[in-house]
């Protein structure tokens, strides 16, 4: 059973048509696919500013009974896109029951996540000049887009490249869309695929990038 771990704020939207066309193909090689939203995201119940770097962790651990429960799959796997593979391996960490973790584009860490965050909000207030004071003013404190609480910001500083060490090297497996990307932990299988997926442009045009999505096919349906 494959878990999938999705991004983040307009990283979600981008690849929701991707992660939806990658769903339906695993389920056509006979495997049970589970796709969700994290609380206070897409179509989950609850406010973004009112949920927490926890409560995510303790999503991916529900989607996971949740799967098992319905599949009866006593294995595994989770795909982690950008932030979201940060989040399923520290969700994961040593859990015996997850067999692979593959990580699309995963982000160095929660801080530097952040910090492209407000280069994408920099850019967004550099296309926007027509903006008032007042929303410029307003504008400025949010992170590409969105506002994140004080809780949610000290959270992701506290995520670092321990939560990919956590896991055993060789459960992870990454696939990269940049072949100069470097990935924190040392001797994890890597394959690079030839899409720009451009992460740090502020939009939220859907992508189909088929390169990509034969990898994580590929890396997903291994036995």
């Amino acid at each position: 059973m494959t878990v999938i771990c999705p991004p983040l704020f307009s990283e979600y939207m981008r690849t929701q048509h991707a992660l939806r066309e990658l769903a339906i193909v695993l389920a056509a090689e006979g495997q049970h696919v589970l796709r969700f939203d994290y609380r206070g995201t897409g179509d989950s119940s609850g406010d973004l500013e009112e949920v927490a770097i926890s409560d995510w962790l303790e999503d991916i651990q529900l989607a996971i009974r949740e799967g098992r429960d319905v599949s009866g799959c006593t294995m595994v796997q989770l795909l982690g896109v950008r932030a979201g593979a940060l989040l399923a391996c520290r969700s994961a960490g040593a859990c015996a029951e997850i067999e692979k973790l593959v990580l699309w584009d995963p982000v160095q860490g929660g801080t530097e996540y952040i910090e492209n965050l407000r280069h994408v909000q920099a850019e967004i207030l550099e296309r926007n000049r027509y903006l008032s004071r007042a929303e410029r003013r307003e504008a400025m404190l949010e992170y590409g887009g969105h506002h994140l609480s004080e809780r949610m910001l000290k959270e992701f500083h506290s995520l670092d490249a321990r939560a990919y060490s956590s896991v055993p090297k060789q459960k992870l497996h990454v696939v990269s869309t940049s072949q100069a990307a470097a990935f924190p932990v040392e001797g994890v299988s890597r394959d690079v695929a030839q899409f720009s997926c451009e992460w740090e442009t502020p939009t939220e045009d859907q992508m189909l990038p088929q390169p990509v999505l034969e990898r994580l096919t590929a890396c997903l349906t291994l036995t």
